[in-house]
């Protein structure tokens, strides 16, 4: 992959809506996934249902893929054309481990913006630092 990414393979090509980053996330290909990044794969391209490799990660359990794109930036909070979050998919399928990592992202934000009513808030309900 990294010499047809060298010699100028497109890193966001599409196959159905889908990128290499987005099969390689929903394989839990995390090497392969980090090669794309670091070739310059968009970290946020949707497939045709709206949803993103972060998504996709997050439904199929692969937490350390997760954890990478979040690391480069995915957007936590992004919803697919149904409405459905990263969050949302991972709790409504059983992937207890994904949904942990993506509840530690509001109380990041909350701390980020300084905002105390809401980091209260997030603490009281339960989460985790």
């Amino acid at each position: 992959m990294s010499q047809l990414l060298d010699d100028g393979a497109e890193v966001d090509a599409k196959k159905d809506g889908a990128t290499p980053l987005f099969v390689a996330c929903e394989k839990g290909h995390v090497d392969l996934a980090r090669l794309l990044l670091d070739k310059g794969a968009d970290v946020n391209q949707a497939n045709k249902k709206g949803r993103t490799p972060l998504f996709i990660a997050c439904q199929n359990g692969h937490v350390d893929a997760a954890r990478l794109l979040s690391d480069k930036g995915a957007e936590v909070d992004r919803a697919d054309k149904n409405g459905q979050t990263p969050l949302y998919i991972a709790c409504a399928v059983g992937q207890v481990d994904a949904a942990r990592l993506l509840a530690k992202f509001p109380l990041h934000a909350a701390a980020r913006t300084g905002d105390v009513e809401a980091m209260t808030q997030l603490l009281d309900g339960g989460a985790e630092v």
